[in-house]
Formats: C-alpha cells, structure tokens, sequence
C-alpha cells in the first residue's frame, strides 16, 4: 500500500450495497474488507485512485457516528474512455447524473452517484487545458 496516496474515507449505513455497487456496477476492486471497512481501487494499477467505506456504528474507531449524507461530494476518477465507462455502468444498472460531455477544462466526463449519494465523476483528458498551458 501506498501511504502517500490519498483514502476519502465515506460513512456508510449500508456497507453491502456500497460494495456491490462498486464491484458489480462501477468496475472497482476490492483491496481490503473488514467487518465494518471497506476499500475499494479502480484499475489495475496500484496507484489508482482508492475509496474506503465504513459502517455508521456509535462504537467507530475513527469517532464519526454519522453516515455521509448523500450531498456535496464529488470525486473525480481518471479513466480510459468516459464515454465506453458510460456505456458500462448504464449496461450494469448504475445511476447516472449526466451523459458525457466535454468541459472546458479539457475532459470528457460524465456524473454517477453511488448508493451513499457520492458523485463519480468518471473522466479522461481530452486536450491540454489553457491554464496548464499558461502555467506550463
């Protein structure tokens, strides 16, 4: 494991659903799995980006006794094709927010929720953007 990498860790009321969700539906694999903890990594590598989910309970080692609302989180994951991602997760039953679009940052990207109510905002690259080039 990489400790260098970053873990949003989200509260769940529902840790069996979160799980499939995101194995069945989203193409994550599971990396770790406890009674109360979930983790979860997109891709194959690595060094890919990385959820953790975690049982709402009143005895939670990390002090958070509660769920994730369901508002006002996105999280963004890089992809191969957003569009081919789209297809998949509409082919899998998931809930979708938007059909991909570009935006003028310089990604194709579309919007997911999962059942906690977290935005996936599954993305690729798709031209250099104007501030990196500014920044360069």
């Amino acid at each position: 494991m990489n400790p260098t990498k970053l873990f949003p860790l989200i509260i769940t009321e529902d840790l069996a659903a979160t799980r499939a969700y995101y194995t069945d539906k989203a193409g994550f694999t599971v990396t770790m799995e406890q009674d109360q903890y979930l983790q979860v990594r997109y891709g194959s590598d690595e060094a890919g980006p990385e959820l953790a989910f975690w049982t709402r309970s009143d005895d939670n080692p990390m002090g958070c006794q509660h769920a994730f609302g369901g508002r006002g989180l996105v999280i963004s994951i890089p992809t191969d094709n957003a569009d081919e991602k789209f297809d998949a997760l509409r082919k899998r039953g998931a809930t979708t927010m938007s059909e991909p679009s570009d935006k003028p940052w310089g990604w194709r990207s579309f919007a997911a929720t999962d059942p906690n109510g977290v935005i996936l905002d599954f993305f690729h690259v798709t031209a250099q953007s104007a501030v990196a080039d500014a920044t360069g």
